[in-house]
């Protein structure tokens, strides 16, 4: 009697969502690899197990993939400022405090250092990459935290004219020292080094923007009236 052997099993086919995102994994670690100029879409397709003409299905160019790339970062890095309430000059220090090193833990991560890297390293040869990292990434976090100091500068606990600038320039103290050391030496900064450089440039920030509150603050005495 002949043996009939077992079928294979076939491997579930992905969804269309899950098919974009092993694309733009695979993207990622390529881009990081290879920097954006060597990366190619038939190197991005190998690493992610589809074809090249999968990509195209979802990606008319290498640079739509980076932008999507960054995206998907930036989901995870991007904290919901909507979580941070503040109602009084104690727990607006707080809550920004803790917003910014919710960023810093992602976007001065290993992954995070290795992408500001990889910025530096293109800005000669592809400017359309770099334009987009920034489009796509600093921007977008720079206009989440303007619209949440321009909800507390509404509420009266920020005296701001433009929320914008405002965000940017906080954002530069807390960062910008600590993105370039790390950039040089490839190594993230420490915990300690990220709470010391934040706390600073909110205390800085709040001096120059923050509404004194009024509950803490001692009311002054008449001035006796004085004999002639």
């Amino acid at each position: 009697m002949k043996k009939t052997r077992p079928k294979k099993q076939r491997s579930p086919r992905r969804s269309e969502d899950e098919t974009r995102g092993a694309i733009l994994v695979a993207a990622r670690t390529v881009f990081m690899s290879n920097g954006f100029a060597a990366a190619n879409v038939s190197g991005i397709a190998k690493e992610a197990g589809v074809s090249t003409k999968t990509i195209y299905r979802f990606f008319d160019t290498k640079t739509d993939i980076l932008v999507d790339v960054i995206k998907s970062f930036l989901e995870m890095i991007l904290p919901s400022f909507d979580r941070y309430d503040a109602h009084d000059a104690a727990s607006l220090e707080d809550a920004l405090i803790r917003m910014l090193r919710e960023l810093a833990e992602h976007g001065l991560s290993e992954n995070g250092n290795a992408a500001n890297r990889l910025a530096l390293a293109e800005i000669a040869r592809v400017p359309e990459m770099v334009a987009a990292y920034y489009r796509e990434g600093h921007e977008k976090i720079i206009d989440g935290l303007a619209r949440w100091l321009d909800r507390r500068r509404r509420d009266g606990l920020l005296k701001l004219d433009d929320p914008h600038m405002a965000a940017a320039m906080l954002l530069s103290m807390a960062f910008a020292d600590l993105t370039r050391d790390a950039t040089v030496s490839n190594k993230p900064p420490s915990g300690d080094e990220i709470d010391r450089w934040v706390a600073g440039a909110v205390k800085i920030f709040l001096k120059g923007v923050g509404v004194p509150d009024a509950e803490h603050m001692a009311p002054r005495k008449p001035r006796a009236a004085t004999r002639r």
